[in-house]
């Protein structure tokens, strides 16, 4: 007792040091477009601003080790109501703590005027009474039921209408077999499977994911780092590789996951061997768009728990999984290279190679944001196969170079200086090519295996020409520029309807996936066929 005494004394003599706003940012990560705080016991929290053209709007997430400890549940149940993504910082954040720009609240109490202080809730999901363990009567697959459900009925979540619990890759057909699609060494221990659940059309998505990945002899995760056949030289010779959860947005014709949205490669969230994680997140926009929950490289004995605030159509579609194969779908051709890129780099250009030829066809390089509206399946387009050339709208300029990259100004060939007066197609050429367009065709697509020559019409050639010639071709673009697929064997000098994109087959494959799954990535270019034949609509009634 006397130590105990002597302890206590010493500890209220102790000077405590309020942490400095550097030291908070460092505990906290915070910047201009996102950030997270790390609580005390554990639980992360990450705020991310949705800043995507017309789509504004913000993202919450909470990553726990547990299903009951909630801290955004449990703010929500002393509130009485939902509180915003601002709130939710304020209330967490240590005291002190700069707010970013996004965050910043402008009444900073909340719902009360006896909770005004910074980072009032942080330990509010600690201070709440701890009930006493009892043997769970059944085995527990994922997390507990009824923890994982606690958050209904006036909670974080409000009242979902999806739940689906105590699901594996082997028991919920919802899951689908991913092998065709991942390396060999992905799946040499077992099938990986993933899955998808996207709600469509909607302003806010709110829900929660409780994932285990289970670790052992006959659910293996790791995979070899050798090549195929060979002994390993340089340990590691295997590497984890365990499932992964995402949280993403749709936002000009692109999948986006929360936690890089700038990045080309989306990231998300890897589980540990033999650990539990759980996830509880909220999604708000200005405008109405897609979102998803996305899991991939499960192994068959993986667990999941899933809480959503509405069904959703993927996973919940009734129809086991068992979708039509897209094997079908139009391959991407190998000399054609889609790329994503920025105004003023080399990706907002179109470029006809024929320094580089890949099956006997010059390499053409394609920036995706200009393409018209197409499919999407597993974030890659479906390319058309049914074209035999392009007309590009609203072009910048174009230039002729020859293999050492020296522009080629020699008839019969035409360019657009780079400075002059005339430094434009517009200004070079007028109206009639700026906005209706510079077009070639050659032998590609839909024309790949017919007697048809390559041809670069005025103003890219004065003569028309046959290329018999390693040049390679330019097309510098502007934000507004058009890119058309044109078949002169269906209608000369009009370009394709969305539904004309691709054979007969492969669009009716295309329509009965659609009409089975609602596979969001389909959704613009159904619209567009829609909007331009409408008796022809190929949706269901």
């Amino acid at each position: 007792m006397y130590s105990l005494v002597i302890l206590l004394i010493s500890c209220e003599k102790t000077e405590i040091k309020e942490p400095t706003t550097n030291s908070l940012e460092q505990l906290s990560e915070i910047s201009d477009t996102e950030a997270k705080i790390i609580l005390d016991n554990g639980n992360i929290i990450r705020f991310h601003k949705i800043d995507d053209g017309e789509l504004q709007g913000a993202f919450i997430m909470e990553e726990s080790d547990c299903s009951e400890c909630s801290v955004l549940n449990t703010i929500s149940e002393l509130t009485g109501k939902e509180f915003s993504e601002q709130e939710a910082f304020w209330a967490l954040s240590q005291p002190g703590t700069r707010i970013p720009s996004f965050l910043k609240m402008k009444n900073t109490s909340i719902h009360s005027k006896n909770i005004e202080e910074q980072g009032w809730a942080r330990n509010a999901g600690m201070n709440f009474p701890i009930e006493i363990a009892t043997p769970p009567s059944r085995r527990i697959v994922a997390c507990k039921n009824s923890n994982f459900t606690s958050s209904i009925a006036g909670g974080f979540l409000g009242n979902p209408e999806f739940v689906e619990l105590d699901k594996t890759p082997n028991n919920y057909q919802g899951f689908v077999n991913d092998c065709a699609s991942l390396s060999p060494s992905a799946c040499n221990k077992g099938p990986r499977y993933r899955l998808h659940a996207v709600m469509n059309n909607s302003k806010k998505w709110k829900g929660k994911i409780c994932s285990k990945a289970v670790q052992n002899s006959s659910n293996d995760h790791y995979i070899s780092n050798a090549p195929t056949g060979s002994i390993c030289q340089s340990p590691p010779c295997s590497a984890y590789s365990g499932p992964e959860v995402y949280f993403e947005y749709y936002a000009n014709r692109k999948w986006k996951s929360m936690k890089n949205p700038s990045g080309i490669i989306p990231e998300g969230f890897e589980i540990p061997a033999n650990s539990t994680k759980v996830y509880t997140y909220s999604w708000k926009t200005n405008v109405k768009t897609s979102f998803r929950l996305r899991v991939k490289n499960a192994m068959g004995k993986d667990q999941f728990d899933f809480m959503m605030d509405k069904k959703d159509a993927v996973v919940d579609s009734g129809n086991g999984g068992d979708t039509p194969d897209p094997k079908n779908f139009p391959e991407l051709p190998p000399y054609i290279d889609l790329s994503y890129g920025t105004l003023g780099s080399q990706n907002y250009r179109i470029v006809i190679d024929f320094t580089t030829i890949i099956d006997d066809k010059p390499k053409i390089t394609i920036p995706v944001q200009f393409l018209p509206a197409l499919p999407y399946y597993e974030d890659e387009v479906i390319f058309p196969n049914n074209f035999c050339g392009m007309r590009i709208r609203k072009a910048d300029r174009f230039i002729w170079l020859d293999q050492g990259g020296q522009v080629v100004n020699t008839f019969p060939y035409n360019y657009v200086p780079e400075n002059g007066p005339d430094d434009s197609i517009l200004g070079l050429f007028g109206n009639e090519f700026y906005f209706g367009g510079i077009e070639f065709t050659g032998p590609i697509g839909s024309c790949d295996e017919a007697n048809e020559n390559w041809s670069f019409p005025y103003p890219f050639t004065q003569t028309n020409p046959v290329m018999n010639a390693p040049l390679k071709l330019v097309i510098e673009l502007l934000q507004d520029s058009e890119i058309e697929f044109l078949n002169y064997n269906i209608h000369p000098q009009e370009p394709l309807d969305a539904d004309e994109l691709f054979e007969d087959v492969d669009f009716n494959e295309l329509i009965e996936f659609f009409n089975e799954t609602f596979y969001d990535g389909f959704e613009q270019w159904i619209d567009a066929v829609c909007e331009e034949n409408p008796t022809d609509c190929p949706l269901q009634d």
